[in-house]
This record gives C-alpha cells, sequence and structure tokens, in this order.
C-alpha cells in the first residue's frame, strides 16, 4: 500500500511540475539563416544556446549567444543577458515581457564591426500537454550604429523523457528567416 501511495505522489508531482512553463534550464541549437537584404542575399548556420534561471515566481534572468557563419566567409556573434517578467495568464500559459543588453560583432575579410543596444521582447508559452510546450513572441532590437529591427517566431518543446526536450522554431524579420532545432535540459523538472 505505501509503495502505491508513494507512486502515487511522484505521479501527481510529476504532472504538477509540467503544468506551466519552466522557467529554469538550459539549451542549445543548430540554425540555418537565410539573410537577404539590400547589401547582400547570403545564406548562413551556426548554432546558439541560452540559459534561464528563475529568482522567484515571476522573474528570471538569461543569457544567450548565437554564432553563424555565412557565405562569403561572413561571420555573425551575438550575446544577449538580460531578465524577464512572466504572468500565468491560465493554468498552463504565461505571457512574458524580457529586456536585455545585445551586443553583435560581425566580419569578413579586412572588415570588423561591432555594435551592441537593447532588446525587448514579449510573447506567449504554453504547456499544451504536459509534455509539449507551444511558444510565440515578438521581438524588438535597436543596436546604436545598425538601427533596429522587429521579429516574430514561435516553435515548440517536446520533453522526451523527464527532463529532456527537442524543440524546433522559426524566426522571421523584413531581412532574414531562420529554422532551428535544438536540445533543452530543465533543472526543476
Amino acid at each position: 500500500m505505501m509503495r502505491k501511495l508513494m507512486m502515487a505522489a511522484l505521479l501527481v508531482a510529476s504532472t504538477a511540475a509540467a503544468d506551466e512553463p519552466s522557467y529554469s534550464f538550459i539549451q542549445a541549437s543548430y540554425v540555418d539563416v537565410d539573410l537577404d537584404n539590400s547589401f547582400a542575399d547570403v545564406d548562413g548556420n551556426g548554432f546558439s544556446a541560452r540559459a534561464s534561471v528563475p529568482f522567484n515566481d515571476r522573474w528570471h534572468a538569461f543569457a544567450a549567444y548565437s554564432s553563424g557563419d555565412f557565405d562569403f566567409s561572413v561571420d555573425l556573434d551575438e550575446f544577449a543577458v538580460g531578465g524577464g517578467w512572466h504572468t500565468a495568464i491560465s493554468s498552463r500559459t504565461d505571457f512574458f515581457a524580457e529586456l536585455a543588453y545585445v551586443r553583435v560583432d560581425a566580419s569578413a575579410p579586412g572588415i570588423s564591426v561591432d555594435d551592441d543596444g537593447i532588446g525587448v521582447g514579449v510573447g506567449v508559452r504554453s504547456m499544451v500537454r504536459d509534455d509539449l510546450e507551444l511558444f510565440g513572441r515578438i521581438s524588438h532590437v535597436e543596436l546604436d550604429d545598425a538601427g533596429g529591427g522587429t521579429s516574430v517566431g514561435g516553435g515548440a518543446w517536446y520533453t522526451v523523457s523527464g527532463n529532456f526536450a527537442v524543440g524546433v522554431r522559426a524566426e522571421f524579420d523584413d531581412d532574414a528567416t531562420a529554422y532551428g532545432i535544438g536540445v533543452r535540459l530543465y533543472f526543476d523538472r
């Protein structure tokens, strides 16, 4: 009988942990990017990483890094560090807003450009099932020299087992389209 009670308690606890999105994770992704603007039409790929740590029921801190190699030996690195606020709009869905310092380093043969600025984003994360999270966001980055840009994106994370998930995402703006696949490790599940 005690064993059945312990199993039932574990089942309830694991279900409760997945009821709302987690803000305690580290993730890594492969990203494919198509950049098409008035200056160039180049394709590239690379990787991105993100870590998120909650520090109370409504706030979290995060850091993100991405690095890409494009046609014509163009390299682009981006780093962001910031914080976010989130609130439940249902038992399984959160609205979030984030603010970050952003630094971008771009280089090509004989040229190197560095720029920094502020990034803001708002979005929704929803646990549509205990093992499936869908998300969508709108982001804007305003750099000191290069100006600003707004993007729209979304995707899904599927929890394969316990604290390990795989995911897909897409992001679009006026000049670029990016697709990614990745893995995520949760620390609170």
